[in-house]
Formats: structure tokens, sequence, C-alpha cells
């Protein structure tokens, strides 16, 4: 299994009305069991929090999801039948963190399970430091409210593409915290389930 798996490049001139994508916006939770094809993946990638303006020696890149003063806190990890991934948004290439298909601990409601793919979004708090100094609520607020922007993205992304999704709020985050082997600073959002529509 490649160590790297590099993404398509994005498909940024797609023809399709953002008025409608929002009017199409929905929670869909049927799809159907067969994987999302490779270009729709990197779309839906580079929509979630890919860069949309290089970095430079004078200021840090830019995504298409804001966070608050740039920080750039949220992780998107990408949970396939084969791995879990970590979403490189620079290289905009997926990067293997584990052979194990961590898809049954995303959600608590066991019709979640069979999506083919999952979205786990992870904040790594040390990056907060400054702005929040040691105010753990104010970090989980901003870092909430920094993944549902992500996560919106990625909603109107499936609406335009046909694809069904949902945010998932019931989560078991110790046990999946363990799973993905995560540091005690790196703390799990949101999930987000993603199928070709049914």
């Amino acid at each position: 299994m490649p160590e790297k798996i590099k993404l398509p490049p994005p498909q940024k001139d797609l023809d399709f009305p953002l008025m409608k994508a929002l009017e199409l916006r929905r929670s869909k939770r049927k799809w159907k069991e067969e994987p999302v094809a490779m270009q729709d993946l990197s779309n839906l990638l580079w929509a979630a929090c890919g860069i949309t303006r290089e970095e430079t020696s004078r200021s840090r890149s830019r995504r298409t999801a804001p966070s608050a003063t740039n920080s750039q806190e949220i992780r998107v990890y990408v949970a396939l039948e084969d791995g879990l991934y970590l979403y490189e948004e620079k290289e905009h290439q997926l990067k293997l963190v584990q052979q194990t298909d961590v898809r049954k601990d995303i959600g608590i409601q066991k019709m979640m399970r069979s999506a083919p793919v999952g979205l786990i979004f992870v904040a790594d708090f040390s990056k907060l430091r400054w702005y929040v100094r040691k105010d753990e609520g104010r970090r989980w607020f901003i870092s909430g409210t920094d993944a549902a922007y992500i996560s919106q993205n990625v909603y109107l992304y499936c609406a335009a593409a046909g694809l069904s999704t949902v945010v998932l709020g019931l989560v078991d985050r110790d046990k999946l915290h363990e799973k993905m082997g995560l540091q005690p600073h790196e703390k799990i959002m949101y999930t987000q389930v993603v199928g070709p529509s049914a």
C-alpha cells in the first residue's frame, strides 16, 4: 500500500450554481455501498479546506474555509476501507496514517458505519496557544466553529455532485481518539460520512 496517494487536480471550473447547491444541501443518510470516485474525493477535500493561495515568506497560505486568525488548526482525516489517511492540503494528497478501517468507530449509529468515506475533523489545540492562551472552552468553541465551516463546504460540494453526506455528533471521541493514535492536544470535533447517493 502506498504511503501517499496523490489526488487528481480539483476541478475548480465545474458548472454548478452556488445558489442551487444551497437549495439542494441536505443531510442524507442513504448511499450506495460503492466507493466514492477519486475525482470526487479530490474535489470534496479541496472544497473542504484546500489551498486557495500559496504560502509566501510574508504570509501563511489560505484555505477554502476560514479559521480564527488563520490558525488552520483543523486537520481532515479520511477513513476508507483500506486505511486511515491524513489530507495534506498543501500537496493535495493523502498520507497513510494506519492500515486500519476505523469507519466502524466514526459514529455510534450503526447505519453510519457502511458509508464509503468517513471524514474526521481534528483540531490541533497547540496551534491556538497564543490566541486563547489556556482557555479550554474558547479553544473548543473556536475549533468547533472552524470545523463547521469545513463541514459546510463538504455539504455544498456533495449537493453539487450528487453525493450523500451527514455530520455526526454522536461519536465516542475517546475511543476514536485512541484508535487513531492522536496526541492529547489533538481533539476530535466532528465526523462526517460521504457516499454516492442511492
